[in-house]
């Protein structure tokens, strides 16, 4: 966690300036005979706290923070989260912000002790910690497979709609200007943007996801607007995710769509395009610097047409224990070898699929299937689809 700011608490080393803490052993008692419960209801500090003498605290309901200073003309406040009880020393300045809707702060302190009321020439406001990025419905989405010289006259919508690229080139025009995106590529056209697409000469696949989604910041919307991202690890993972949340049917496969969902934007809105770990041109293959892991994915990729489907060739291959090559997949790709090995079968299957010169059977035989039910199973699993259903769409759509 290095690197990391957290809040600081009235338990750390940096109160003791200010006062002391002791160890809440009667959280359900009053700290002393003759106290104030105080409630903190706003996020904003027109005035400061001054006791005469020493004052003691604890929180009662929710969770509080402490502002507190030696000198509120400097404007130089330190927080802390109230933890256990405390006492601040006479002379500092101090109040409190609920975190949450609502705090309650018992105040305890000598018969005699003066509180008084600093006003402040500028009021205090507490930044809370929300989101300015909200994905309030996921509205539709499909896997698109257009045939060449394909066109579409455009429209536009009041909803985000992201385009992703899974193969071949989509043309996509949006209010006059054209773009280009090739596998991998994604754009997302903004609410009310009208855009067309097209193909030329080669077939394309791509996913469509349209969102109902607000954007607090204007800089956060206009970082999506009008630009292809090249697409790398972190954002293909969380594409990965949405699609195999949209292909589960249990209670959480909603939560699973909305994570990814919510991870993709964050991707694009902090990626740096110049600077994305690009994809290669074999399937999932990355630019990383472990030559070794290159190696073995340009293997798996130069062999997808066989019956090669497990791991331990791999590993006689490269002289790899099994757990070796296991965290090597997994800490690179997020992936178990034996996977990725089915899912660039699966990947080189949609192609041949759409090349319309092999039978089911063919491909099945071609890739190295065991039997073409394994095939037919593996295929429907991954892509919500059968192998059949999948060549019948494409043949419509000619």
């Amino acid at each position: 966690m290095k690197g990391v700011i957290m809040f600081n608490k009235t338990s750390s080393l940096d109160f003791l300036k200010y006062g002391e803490v002791f160890t809440d052993y009667t959280r359900n008692k009053s700290i002393h005979q003759n106290n104030y419960v105080l409630n903190a209801t706003s996020d904003t500090i027109t005035y400061f706290l001054k006791a005469s003498e020493d004052i003691y605290l604890k929180v009662l309901d929710g969770i509080a923070l402490l502002v507190i200073t030696e000198n509120p003309e400097n404007k130089e406040y330190d927080e802390f989260v109230i933890h256990r009880i405390i006492k601040i020393n006479k002379g500092f300045y101090f109040n409190f912000v609920p975190l949450g809707k609502i705090s309650k702060i018992e105040l305890a302190f000598i018969n005699g002790c003066r509180i008084e009321n600093v006003f402040l020439n500028q009021e205090y406001t507490y930044q809370r910690i929300l989101p300015t990025l909200h994905i309030n419905e996921l509205i539709a989405y499909y896997y698109n497979v257009r045939n060449h010289h394909y066109s579409f006259q455009g429209e536009s919508i009041k909803y985000w709609e992201i385009t992703y690229v899974d193969s071949g080139t989509l043309y996509t025009t949006i209010e006059g200007k054209e773009y280009v995106l090739h596998s991998n590529d994604l754009m997302i056209y903004a609410p009310d943007q009208f855009h067309r697409q097209r193909t030329e000469d080669n077939p394309c696949s791509y996913l469509s996801i349209i969102i109902d989604m607000d954007i607090d910041l204007e800089a956060q919307k206009e970082s999506l607007m009008n630009h292809i991202f090249k697409i790398g690890r972190e954002a293909k993972a969380a594409l990965d995710l949405f699609v195999q949340g949209s292909s589960t049917d249990g209670e959480h496969s909603n939560l699973l769509m909305f994570e990814a969902l919510n991870r993709i934007v964050y991707e694009l809105m902090t990626s740096n395009n110049e600077e994305v770990v690009k994809v290669a041109s074999t399937p999932m293959q990355q630019n990383f610097e472990n030559e070794l892991l290159n190696e073995i994915l340009l293997y798996i990729n130069e062999n997808v047409f066989s019956d090669f489907n497990n791991v331990e060739e791999l590993c006689q291959r490269f002289g790899l224990s099994r757990s070796s090559l296991q965290n090597l997949f997994n800490n690179n790709l997020n992936i178990a070898p034996k996977r990725y090995i089915l899912n660039t079968k699966l990947n080189k299957s949609k192609e041949l699929i759409r090349e319309s010169k092999y039978t089911i059977s063919e491909i099945s035989n071609l890739l190295g299937f065991s039997s073409i039910h394994y095939f037919s199973r593996r295929f429907k699993q991954e892509y919500n689809i059968s192998p059949t259903e999948y060549a019948n769409k494409i043949y419509k759509s000619k």
